[in-house]
C-alpha cells in the first residue's frame, strides 16, 4: 500500500463533519503522488459513533494524539517516516493542538501543517454558537452551505448532524486557550477568495503560532472552496514532501508558495 509514499497526512474535518469528508479524495492520493492521505476520525460519529463524544478540548487533543501515534507506528512499518497534518476551519486549530501535544508528549513533529480557512486561537472570539436552538443551528447549516441539502432535508440525518455541530461548537469555544500556542513545524496556509468568515489578514496571524515559516495558497470560492479544488491541495502536499526532502539534502532555499 505504501510502497511508493513517504508521507501520511492527517486530515481533520471541519465543525460537524466526520473523517468521511475526506474519503472522495483518498484514492486520489492513493494513486499518485508522495503522500497518503488519513482522515482521521472524531469520537461519536463516524466509525467512531459508538464512542462517547468528548467536548473538552485538551482531552480531545490528546485522544486524538495518542490515536494518532498508534497509527503512525503501524505507518513507519510499512515505510513511512514522515507525517504531517491538514484541518479546515475547526479541523485547522485542532489540528494544530493535537501536533503540540504529539510533539510534546511523543518527540515526535510533523513536516508541516495546512491549515484551511482558519481563524488562529489568538483571533478568536468569544461566541455561544453551541448555546443555539436547533433550528438556529440548522438554519447556518444551511446559509455555510458546506452540508448537503439531502442531509439537512432527512430529518433524522439533519439532528445528527445538527448534534456534531453543536459539539465541536463547544470545542471552539475553548479555542481562546490557545493563545500562547506556539509549534515548531511549518504553516501551509489556504485562503479562499471569497470567504465569509476568515481573511487573509486572520490567516496571515497564524505566524505568531510557529516558529518556523509560513507561506500561503489561494483558491477561488467561500468558505468550503478548499473540498473543490482539493486538485490544489493535493499538488501543495506533494510539493511539501518534496521540500522535505530539499531541506534533507541540504539545499540552501526551496520556494514553494509565498
Amino acid at each position: 500500500m505504501s510502497a511508493n509514499k513517504n508521507l501520511v497526512v492527517y486530515a481533520f474535518p471541519h465543525a460537524g463533519a466526520s473523517a468521511g469528508i475526506y474519503r472522495p479524495f483518498c484514492q486520489l492520493h492513493q494513486n499518485s503522488g508522495t503522500a497518503l492521505l488519513h482522515p482521521v476520525e472524531i469520537p461519536g460519529r463516524g466509525v467512531l459513533g459508538r464512542e462517547p463524544e468528548v467536548t473538552c478540548l485538551h482531552t480531545l487533543a490528546e485522544k486524538l494524539a495518542d490515536t494518532l501515534f498508534s497509527d503512525f507506528q503501524q505507518k513507519q512499518q510499512q515505510g513511512i517516516q514522515c507525517w504531517a497534518t491538514f484541518g479546515h476551519s475547526f479541523g485547522g486549530v485542532l489540528s494544530i493542538a493535537v501536533t503540540d501535544v504529539m510533539h510534546k508528549k511523543y518527540g515526535l513533529k510533523p513536516v508541516y501543517s495546512m491549515v484551511s480557512g482558519s481563524v488562529p486561537p489568538g483571533e478568536q472570539g468569544i461566541d455561544d454558537l453551541h448555546l443555539w436552538s436547533d433550528e438556529s443551528l440548522l438554519q447556518k447549516m444551511r446559509e455555510d452551505q458546506g452540508t448537503p441539502n439531502t442531509v439537512l432535508n432527512e430529518p433524522a440525518l439533519a439532528r445528527r448532524y445538527v448534534a456534531q455541530l453543536r459539539s465541536d461548537f463547544l470545542v471552539r469555544s475553548q479555542f481562546p486557550s490557545l493563545r500562547d500556542l506556539r509549534v515548531a513545524q511549518p504553516l501551509l496556509l489556504v485562503a479562499a477568495s471569497d470567504d465569509p468568515h476568515v481573511t487573509e489578514e486572520q490567516l496571515q496571524k497564524w505566524q505568531q503560532h510557529t516558529s518556523d515559516r509560513t507561506s500561503m495558497i489561494r483558491v477561488d470560492g467561500d468558505h468550503f472552496a478548499v473540498y473543490r479544488h482539493w486538485s490544489v491541495i493535493q499538488q501543495a502536499i506533494d510539493t511539501e514532501a518534496s521540500l522535505r526532502l530539499a531541506v534533507e539534502n541540504r539545499m540552501d532555499s526551496w520556494s514553494v508558495f509565498q
